[in-house]
């Protein structure tokens, strides 16, 4: 594979390694570094392969390498020459007692948590900085409940998962390099695809999204601390470009709370939410753990629990959807000062392609409907009749509807549209998925003359009347 730092004006860039690039972390870090890759050479390494995250990565200008960290030739050619080191690679989904974990589940756990992260750190340069995200439950053997736990605490992991972040954690301090530790609490906060479900706020908004019943067993005395997703991404960040923080170990927690007091926000932002009461016991009573440390160094945590429950539960819960063929939305979250105006437009799906379009007064576009796409179209300049058909019902009526500066027209698929433009006019095609112009009229776009000539010039006659009238 050889060398694959890049190198600008004979300048070497600096360069960063993020294994696990794909994960529930590491996408958010790598959202942090999108801004950076023209400057850094940013390269992500994962064993899995997602179809649109590794696009995105590629589309941002992020080296991705597939790869498994139990494979030390890959590991010592893609660290080779790296500058910091952000080891998220890992397995995440493991047991959270003694009962729940399984044998053949537990030898996988232990070899990339251990071989593994040994792998990472023999192979990395001397000068390097390693980030490594180690885990609250490095205290998990606690015999009572304690509070506002802190670094010089010695650990007591119990499960697999914990005694491989511990023995990294140790093999790290035994090694000459430089690095951070972040003892991670329960990291909770909405992602796509990499949506850890398990983690307690997030099942519990998920139960909420779906009208469920939350049950809490001892009443939901435990205690626990959490953190959010983003602040995870940014701390990282934060602590690898600290200089003067070399060889430490943080707790990563924003809030300490119990599970019920958790799970009476999430009945606060959906109260139509049962919880549940029961009598089965606990492991533990928890424990929580002190940021004491982490707020000395001037990081600053920017989100919070309620915010994030409230992102997640919106995400998922059922909606009314609007029910007619073409609506009209104007922006908002609107900011005015001396040296204008700026409107916020919030769209309900991923944008691709945007298409600029001019249109002459008296001219007319559209006149084709759309099978899959809905179309979006903001207006910049100008004004236009829209005229719609619902092509799903055959006794559907023509609609028309004035379109003005400002408005983001919003007409679902299978409704055939035209626009006839009263001004000289300029607006922006919103579209999600392709717009192929040798596919015009096979896959997204289907001819259909709604209006045509005698139908337009009836359009503007009878729109000159009426604005004349009044």
């Amino acid at each position: 594979m050889g060398n694959i730092t890049k190198i600008n004006k004979n300048k070497v860039m600096e360069k960063i390694v993020i294994t696990g690039g794909l994960g529930y972390i590491g996408t958010e870090l790598c959202k942090l570094y999108s801004g950076e890759t023209r400057y850094k050479n940013i390269v992500v390494t994962d064993k899995k392969f997602i179809s649109e995250r590794v696009k995105q990565l590629r589309d941002w200008g992020f080296e991705f390498i597939q790869g498994d960290i139990l494979n030390k030739e890959f590991i010592k050619n893609v660290l080779k020459d790296a500058d910091v080191i952000y080891h998220l690679a890992g397995i995440t989904d493991v047991a959270y007692t003694k009962l729940e974990e399984k044998f053949g589940q537990n030898e996988l756990i232990e070899k990339v948590g251990v071989e593994g992260s040994k792998n990472i750190v023999d192979s990395a340069p001397k000068h390097c900085k390693v980030m490594f995200p180690s885990t609250h439950v490095v205290y998990e053997g606690f015999d009572k409940t304690k509070y506002d736990v802190d670094e010089k605490e010695p650990t007591t992991p119990v499960l697999t998962y914990s005694k491989g972040k511990d023995h990294t954690e140790q093999y790290l301090q035994s090694s000459t390099l430089n690095y951070v530790v972040l003892r991670l609490a329960s990291v909770y906060g909405y992602s796509t695809d990499t949506m850890r479900v398990g983690i307690m706020p997030n099942l519990f908004s998920k139960i909420a999204s779906q009208e469920g019943t939350i049950k809490l067993f001892s009443g939901g005395v435990q205690l626990k601390s959490l953190v959010p997703l983003i602040d995870v991404a940014r701390c990282f960040k934060f602590m690898a470009e600290k200089d003067d923080i070399r060889r430490e170990t943080f707790h990563l927690s924003k809030e300490n709370m119990t599970v019920k007091e958790v799970a009476e926000l999430c009945k606060k932002i959906k109260p139509s939410l049962q919880i549940v009461e029961t009598d089965d016991e606990i492991p533990n009573l928890g424990y929580t753990i002190s940021n004491k440390k982490l707020l000395s160094t001037g990081f600053e945590f920017r989100y919070d629990l309620e915010q994030c429950l409230e992102e997640m539960i919106t995400n998922w819960s059922k909606r009314k959807i609007r029910s007619e063929l073409e609506y009209t939305v104007q922006g908002g979250k609107e900011y005015i000062d001396a040296r204008g105006k700026i409107s916020n437009y919030e769209l309900t799906e991923p944008i691709n392609l945007i298409g600029y379009i001019e249109s002459k007064k008296g001219s007319v576009r559209a006149n084709h409907y759309h099978p899959i796409q809905e179309q979006k179209c903001l207006l910049v300049k100008g004004k236009y009749i829209s005229v719609i058909k619902d092509l799903a019902n055959p006794n559907s009526q023509i609609q028309t509807k004035l379109i003005q500066k400002g408005d983001i027209a919003i007409i679902k698929p299978n409704v055939a549209h035209t626009m006839v433009f009263l001004e000289d006019s300029i607006f922006l095609n919103l579209v999600r998925g392709e717009r192929e112009h040798e596919n015009y009229g096979v896959t997204h776009t289907i001819p259909y003359e709604l209006v045509d000539e005698e139908f337009k010039n009836k359009l503007l006659n009878d729109y000159f009347i009426y604005t004349n009238y009044i």
